[in-house]
């Protein structure tokens, strides 16, 4: 039998991912019960619409919340959620989306999250854009004054708002029979956030599936009120709804599921310990390197999520980050590291077992070159 097709024959190079877990750098990498939870899925033919339902009420009992969903991705998830507040759980409404012309149709959304695609998402299955705020931020009363008779859900960016705010935009959103969706997508850790935004009152919280669970990269995570729950797996595959696209497999739920079991088990503390001491190693390395400062952020003015100790490496002359990061990448073994104003910098969320010595090493190496 033929060896399958690997990344060389393609031509590819895989790297050590300083990057972090984003989804142009392929997300995190599946622990071994991940993977061995979908193999075993491979192999058998399963009713994909109950498997869907048992495992939503698996993980609701799990994590805490009276619901929760896989999707194909946060982003489709955010998109399954938007459908939900536009049609509750009437089937007559699923079936005539996009157009919703007569509803309660508007989005208020803030402008502080730049990626336009979650305004192309909403907009898709009929929603109609109500943009408030700036880039830099949206206060509560920003908020409140755009909400009308009209208005379908609000959107809210943790990470970039606090949960602090979350629970002021509940309080006015709520009394009027507004939801509150939460892009959560890459702010797990902490574990709390899980639970802590649905506890404040938020109607659909939506993580993805292959950042800090470490699941598929093709799912994603929504939890929530369990009618709008309901609601939003009424309108994503494999119903014949305008989410019958955004296909999630039958491996892709059992990983997740088993990536998010793994994820409970864990602990923020054993995390941040593990991340610390390769973020020290790599810190410590370039001490003393002339024009180079090597710094611990804990922070998360720059990064997310925030909590995680990444290394910054401001570089204090003339030079630019890429004149380091090409032979990085160009090296043996490639490294990618992340890119700031000032420099460039190490994530240890992504880095394996051993890498954080190779990344300090040739690091070094560059840097006094």
């Amino acid at each position: 039998m033929n060896r399958p097709t690997n990344y060389a024959d393609l031509g590819v190079r895989p790297f050590i991912n300083c990057r972090g877990n984003g989804t142009a750098s392929g997300g995190s990498l599946m622990p071994e019960p991940v993977l061995e939870a979908m193999r075993q899925a491979a192999g058998s033919f399963v009713a994909l619409e109950t498997l869907q339902e048992r495992i939503g009420e698996r993980l609701a009992r799990r994590i805490g919340v009276e619901g929760a969903l896989v999707t194909c991705g946060a982003a489709s998830g955010v998109q399954q959620a938007a459908a939900a507040c536009l049609t509750g759980t009437d089937a007559e409404r699923v079936q005539r989306l996009p157009y919703t012309e007569g509803w309660r149709n508007r989005f208020v959304i803030p402008q502080v999250d730049a990626h336009d695609y979650l305004f192309q998402v909403i907009a898709a299955v009929g929603g109609a854009l109500v943009k408030v705020g700036s880039k830099e931020s949206c206060p509560t009363a920003a908020i409140e004054a755009a909400l009308d008779d009209d208005t379908a859900a609000v959107v809210h960016y943790l990470g970039k708002q606090t949960l602090a705010q979350l629970a002021e935009v509940v309080a006015v959103a709520e009394p009027r029979g507004i939801p509150v969706i939460v892009d959560a997508a890459a702010q797990l850790p902490p574990r709390s956030n899980l639970t802590e935004p649905a506890r404040l009152g938020a109607g659909l919280v939506v993580f993805s599936g292959g950042k800090g669970l470490r699941g598929p990269q093709s799912s994603g995570l929504v939890v929530g009120k369990e009618e709008l729950i309901r609601a939003a797996r009424m309108n994503g595959s494999p119903a014949s709804s305008v989410g019958r696209g955004m296909k999630v497999g039958k491996e892709e739920l059992m990983g997740l599921l088993a990536a998010v079991e793994l994820f409970l088990a864990g602990s923020d503390e054993e995390d941040y310990r593990r991340w610390r001491a390769d973020a020290e190693l790599i810190a410590v390395a370039l001490h003393g390197i002339d024009g180079v400062r090597a710094t611990i952020d804990d922070g998360d003015e720059l990064f997310f999520p925030g909590g995680v100790p990444r290394v910054r490496i401001e570089l204090l002359g003339d030079c630019k980050a890429d004149a380091y990061g090409q032979p990085l990448r160009d090296g043996d073994p490639s490294i990618h590291l992340g890119s700031w104003d000032r420099g460039m910098f190490v994530d240890p969320m992504t880095l394996q077992p051993g890498e954080a010595r190779q990344v300090a090493h040739r690091l070094r190496e560059v840097l006094t070159a």
